[in-house]
């Protein structure tokens, strides 16, 4: 029981020899940056994915025709084809994303209130910039005290699915997806800029009963999910053809990531680094050209997202000690995740998955043997400083 802990599970060297090895982690050749945005104040649009794998992202080396509008709007942005997920439920990704706190094993910090309410988030960040900020859901956020985190880090408004007219369609998680969207859009029109909007969507998660003809017959057991994210997809691309005409289109950045993976049919053991790939987009006429229709190839994680985005904007990131800034071209190449009882550690010349309760790597792929130990090392490091933090706050 979480309740009754006394001490860092994941105790493994002395906390002196494990912050020294992540303050080596996080060591930067050079502390500067590519700047991609052509506007310090854009309005950011984030839209979170339920469940998306990259998997069935093809740019992102995923099934041919699955989400053929997020594949278009790949070709106007930047995707990020080695991005990982922290966990593997949604609060998690919620930490992750908006507070570059990593997932840890046995518990999660936003079920805690004492603990989360002191968390960083993007939305202190861009409050202090004078954006008015925006949340909403089709389904009910009390699910992994996700509201209460919403409203502990002060979001000027959360919409979930209590908020959406009677007549509006629901399934059994809640309003799908098209009409989340269309919501969305009218929200948006009503925002003075520069606004953070946040969108999370839905139809991506079991029962799937989205009010859609099913598009794919394969997939065998994630049938449903694979079509799932197509008929999500499909909205999202309506989505942007309506956003497109309005005026506080040209100057917003879109940042679209999944909250976690799913299991695909390429059928990925699921502690498998593969299995955690998720698909990760900045979209946007506020992107330079030169940046249009690019990939980032280097490894990284959905925690990395605050420290990129507030650099660009001009913005302290220095809460954000977990998030690296992705266009410093100096930063290191490494990704964590954590299952049940046990962490993921992937580096450019390979991974390990290492399961505490056993004491014993249960997946490796190593450029050469030689590198086993140090991987387990910072990996073991990461994990119980990563542990004490989540018990000192």
């Amino acid at each position: 029981n979480i309740q009754s802990l006394h001490g860092n599970l994941y105790n493994f060297y002395s906390l002196h020899d494990a912050k020294r090895m992540v303050n080596q982690i996080y060591t930067y050749e050079k502390d500067t940056t590519e700047m991609i945005l052509t506007t310090q104040r854009p309005n950011v649009v984030l839209i979170i994915l339920e469940g998306w794998s990259a998997d069935l992202v093809k740019p992102a080396g995923g099934y041919d025709s699955l989400t053929p509008e997020f594949n278009k709007l790949c070709e106007e942005g930047i995707l990020f084809t080695k991005m990982y997920a922290v966990g593997d439920r949604s609060e998690q990704g919620m930490a992750g994303i908006l507070s570059s706190f990593p997932a840890q094993p046995v518990t999660s910090i936003i079920k805690d209130p004492e603990k989360s309410i002191k968390l960083p988030a993007l939305n202190y960040e861009f409050s202090k910039m004078n954006y008015k900020s925006s949340y909403l859901f089709g389904g009910q956020l009390r699910y992994g005290n996700i509201k209460g985190y919403l409203l502990n880090h002060h979001f000027d408004k959360v919409t979930e699915e209590s908020d959406f007219a009677n007549n509006i369609p629901r399934g059994g998680l809640g309003v799908h997806d098209e009409f989340m969207f269309t919501k969305l859009l009218a929200d948006q029109r009503l925002m003075s800029s520069p606004f953070f909007s946040v969108a999370f969507t839905l139809s991506s998660h079991a029962p799937y009963d989205y009010p859609w003809k099913k598009t794919f017959s394969w997939g065998g057991d994630e049938n449903k999910y694979i079509n799932g994210v197509h008929y999500s997809d499909h909205y999202l691309g309506k989505y942007f053809e309506e956003a497109k005409k309005t005026p506080w289109f040209n100057n917003t950045l879109f940042v679209i990531i999944a909250d976690h993976s799913h299991n695909s049919p390429k059928e990925y053991n699921f502690n498998e680094p593969a299995y955690k790939r998720i698909p990760m987009l900045l979209y946007g006429n506020v992107l330079k050209q030169e940046y249009r229709g690019t990939t980032y190839k280097k490894i990284c994680s959905q925690l990395d997202l605050s420290a990129t985005l507030l650099t660009q904007l001009g913005a302290k990131r220095d809460r954000y000690h977990w998030s690296k800034n992705l266009f410093n071209p100096y930063c290191p190449e490494f990704a964590y995740f954590e299952f049940e009882d046990g962490f993921g550690w992937i580096r450019p010349e390979g991974y390990i998955v290492y399961n505490a309760s056993q004491d014993r790597i249960i997946f490796k792929r190593l450029d050469h043997p030689d590198l086993e130990n140090r991987l387990l090392t910072e990996g073991k490091s990461y994990l119980e400083i990563l542990f004490q933090e989540y018990l000192d706050y």
